[in-house]
This record gives C-alpha cells, sequence and structure tokens, in this order.
C-alpha cells in the first residue's frame, strides 16, 4: 500500500524531471536555437496558471473531474494503520516518463513538452488537494488495499501526538 499523496508526488516530480531533461537535451543537441528568448517565461507563466486552475477544479465536487468526493467515498480500512508496502517511487516510472521526453528533445519539438508539464501539474494538483482533504479531515489516504482494484482509496485515522513530557517525565504546566 501507498499514500495517495505520496504516489501523486513522487508521480510528478518523475515527470518534471523527463521533461526538464527532454529541455535539457532539447537544448543541448540544437544549440539552444529551440528555445526563443520567452518560451521559458511563457512556460513558466503556463506551469504556474494551469496549476492554479486545475488545482481549483479538482478541488470540488465536479463528477468526472473533482477529487474530493473519491476522497469522501473511500472505505476505512480495517486493523491498524498499515505501513507502506510498496515504494511509490521507482526506477521504471522514472525511466517511463524519460525517454519519450528525451526522443522528443533529440528530435527538436519542445512545444510538445508542455503536454507533460501540464500532466505534472495535474498530478501536484491532486496531491495538494489531498493533502487538504487529509487536514481537513484528520485521515490519510491509501491506495492498493484492494488487490482487483488498486487505484480505490481507503482511509486510516490520524493518530492524536503523544502527550508531551518534561524531563521528569511529569506532564507540563
Amino acid at each position: 500500500m501507498v499514500r495517495y499523496v505520496h504516489s501523486e508526488l513522487t508521480a510528478a516530480l518523475a515527470l518534471l524531471a523527463g521533461t526538464g531533461m527532454g529541455a535539457a537535451v532539447a537544448v543541448g543537441v540544437h544549440d539552444g536555437s529551440v528555445l526563443r528568448a520567452g518560451s521559458v517565461g511563457k512556460a513558466a507563466v503556463f506551469a504556474v496558471v494551469f496549476l492554479t486552475l486545475v488545482t481549483l477544479v479538482r478541488g470540488t465536487r465536479f463528477k468526472w473531474v473533482g477529487e474530493v468526493a473519491s476522497f469522501e467515498a473511500a472505505v476505512p480500512l480495517s486493523g491498524p494503520e498499515p505501513a507502506p508496502t510498496q515504494r511509490p517511487f521507482g526506477l521504471g516510472r522514472l525511466l517511463l516518463f524519460l525517454l519519450p521526453n528525451l526522443v522528443v528533445g533529440v528530435l527538436g519539438f519542445t512545444w510538445v513538452l508542455l503536454v507533460p508539464l501540464a500532466m505534472a501539474m495535474d498530478w501536484l494538483a491532486k496531491a495538494a488537494v489531498g493533502a487538504r482533504w487529509e487536514r481537513a479531515n484528520g485521515r490519510l489516504l491509501w491506495l492498493g488495499q484492494d488487490k482487483e482494484e488498486p487505484m480505490r482509496l481507503s482511509y486510516s485515522l490520524v493518530s492524536p501526538p503523544p502527550p508531551t513530557r518534561t524531563a521528569t517525565d511529569a506532564p507540563p504546566a
């Protein structure tokens, strides 16, 4: 099992790393001629605006694009909080995102790199909405409890922090 927020964050980071490498290869192979003076700034503005819009939409209960309804439909875990059994970040995922972006960079089609950039912004938005929901509801979202439906969400309650103690093991005043 893996935490939902961790899964979305690591996927977004792997995709951003692949996109960055694709852009770096494009600049290296084509002597920077594929990137015009304002294109990097435009891409950054696109990323920020897209991230903002997607986060606002993902934080709704809309049927196909909102995430909140699926969080609320999560089933409780039976038993204690699980320890993560699957590492959310794998070399395979990084290679899956890296290789196509490197090919795009070699070919010089840098405008195509906006597609994985938008996908990464969507995953970052889903992670942000998931983290906000977890904090507001006192629950942790998990993926992979059900072997038949590995993308089905489950939740566990956040355990309260232990009480603070002093050096003499007495409760604080």
